[in-house]
């Protein structure tokens, strides 16, 4: 966790060294998270994304989860960054995650590095096409809460890929249905991938809802995984 506070704390100086021109935004949500036999557990997140150049934005992001069973049961973070998009198309984001599972056994910690390239493009005045590709390396350390990323391990390396549709509300926000192998912290295995409809509501000014229903699979669509209720808000620090 040092090495996130770090990070977090390098990442705030560079967006207070030009707040007058960065755009800058914390989303904080909670999760409920069902699997296939009825366990459940929570999280709590917190995502900071700043722009740092033209060219760049930086994101941050902590995940901390908690199961009946036990409080601590896990906890995830990441740093990422995000290009500018090019041709006002194209976007490149280089991510590191970490996950760190404490509960149930076997207990292991698991380090990510994802490359992906994504495309926004415009279908009508209202709906716009996502379309996502890219790969992740993915190193996993069996008995192990080191939350210092590492390539040491047993390593997987695979594709990720995303689709989503997105509608638009007069510039008050959208809704958008997503399917894919990754969202905002972890990629998932191409055999466990998600159907997603979320939405995004501009509240005030610097105030946004943000919710999600998610259901992952495994393999095909009549094996349920998990499923998944997110529920937070988008704050607009600097517009």
């Amino acid at each position: 966790m040092k090495v996130v506070i770090v990070v977090l704390v390098g990442l705030l100086h560079a967006v207070s060294s030009e707040a007058q021109q960065d755009k800058v935004s914390l989303l904080l949500y909670g999760r409920v998270i069902a699997d296939a036999a009825g366990q459940w557990r929570v999280d709590e997140n917190v995502v900071l994304n700043a722009q740092l150049n033209k060219w760049l934005r930086g994101e941050v992001g902590i995940r901390q989860g908690e199961r009946p069973q036990r409080f601590d049961s896990y906890y995830h973070y990441k740093v990422e960054l995000q290009t500018k998009n090019f041709w006002k198309r194209v976007r490149i984001i280089a991510r590191l995650s970490d996950n760190v599972i404490k509960y149930p056994s076997p207990i292991f910690s698991r380090s990510n590095f994802l490359l992906i390239a994504e495309g926004r493009f415009p279908l009508t005045d209202k709906f716009s096409l996502l379309t996502a590709y890219g790969f992740v390396s993915s190193y996993t350390r069996n008995g192990s809460q080191e939350a210092i990323p590492s390539a040491g391990g047993s390593e997987n390396f695979y594709s990720t890929w995303k689709l989503a549709v997105r509608y638009a509300f007069n510039h008050k926000g959208h809704a958008q249905v997503v399917w894919g192998a990754y969202d905002v912290f972890n990629p998932y295995v191409l055999q466990s991938p998600f159907l997603q409809l979320d939405l995004e509501h501009e509240l005030t000014e610097r105030l946004a809802l943000y919710s999600y229903v998610r259901y992952q699979y495994d393999h095909q669509l009549s094996l349920p995984l998990n499923n998944f209720l997110g529920l937070g808000v988008r704050v607009h620090v600097v517009k």
